[in-house]
């Protein structure tokens, strides 16, 4: 977090009781401490700068804080960055009603920019590939080291789920509690138990199948209907 000034504000008997409460009846961890003492002191220091004059909390109205907001807006401060300060201070005021220094908070009303809403990155062909093509490589070379007995069980495994995932697109709950009743393979269907154990059918494809053929080919195909498609341990694994 970045400061609005380098030098650091005179003592506040107001900001050191909410700072000993933080500590004390909240144990707030040392970071968060750092981070409520930092952004109360660059709202301190701005006052000093631009009124000549430390903070008298009890005065200070909405207009005092939209002009910090202003000032906050010329350094292009982020969105995310104002909002976390106008949070501190918001937290800071709520201690000052609760200890009857002051009867409402100046800041409950005021309008903060909305946070930026960032565009969804997506996987390049090339990503796909390499991350699917992971677990064989991996295999591979942990077979070329001559000191290593290891067996393919875990990457199997591992291939197969990256397949399902693609193919399917499941939260990493609903793959984990994929059954082998689940499973059907001529119509190329999963039954998948997503949020609030509703019920969906999705479909898989064949690559996503055939990894999970070769994967339980290995491990001795699951024999009851109610067993997990994937196992977290192997014995050989």
């Amino acid at each position: 977090m970045g400061a609005t000034d380098s030098n650091c504000a005179d003592h506040d008997p107001l900001v050191d009781a909410f700072m000993q409460e933080l500590k004390g009846a909240r144990a707030a961890s040392d970071h968060t401490c750092r981070n409520y003492a930092q952004t109360l002191n660059e709202f301190v220091v701005w006052h000093q700068k631009t009124l000549r004059s430390a903070p008298d909390w009890k005065a200070l109205d909405r207009d005092s804080f939209r002009a910090y907001l202003r000032f906050l807006g010329r350094k292009e401060y982020s969105r995310s960055s104002t909002q976390i300060r106008f949070s501190a201070l918001r937290t800071f005021y709520k201690f000052l009603i609760r200890k009857g220094r002051v009867k409402e908070s100046p800041i409950r009303n005021i309008l903060l920019p909305k946070k930026e809403k960032r565009l969804p990155q997506f996987l390049t062909p090339e990503q796909i590939h390499a991350l699917l093509e992971a677990p064989a490589k991996a295999w591979e070379k942990k077979r070329s080291n001559q000191k290593t007995r290891t067996s393919p069980e875990t990457f199997l495994r591992d291939s197969a789920v990256l397949e399902t995932f693609y193919s399917c697109g499941l939260r990493i709950s609903e793959l984990c509690g994929l059954k082998v009743s689940d499973l059907f393979w001529e119509d190329q269907l999963i039954l998948v138990e997503g949020k609030g154990k509703k019920e969906r059918m999705t479909p898989i494809g064949a690559p996503a199948l055939d990894s999970i053929r070769l994967y339980w080919d290995r491990i001795a195909h699951p024999q009851k209907a109610e067993q997990p498609v994937f196992y977290s341990k192997l014995a050989n694994g």
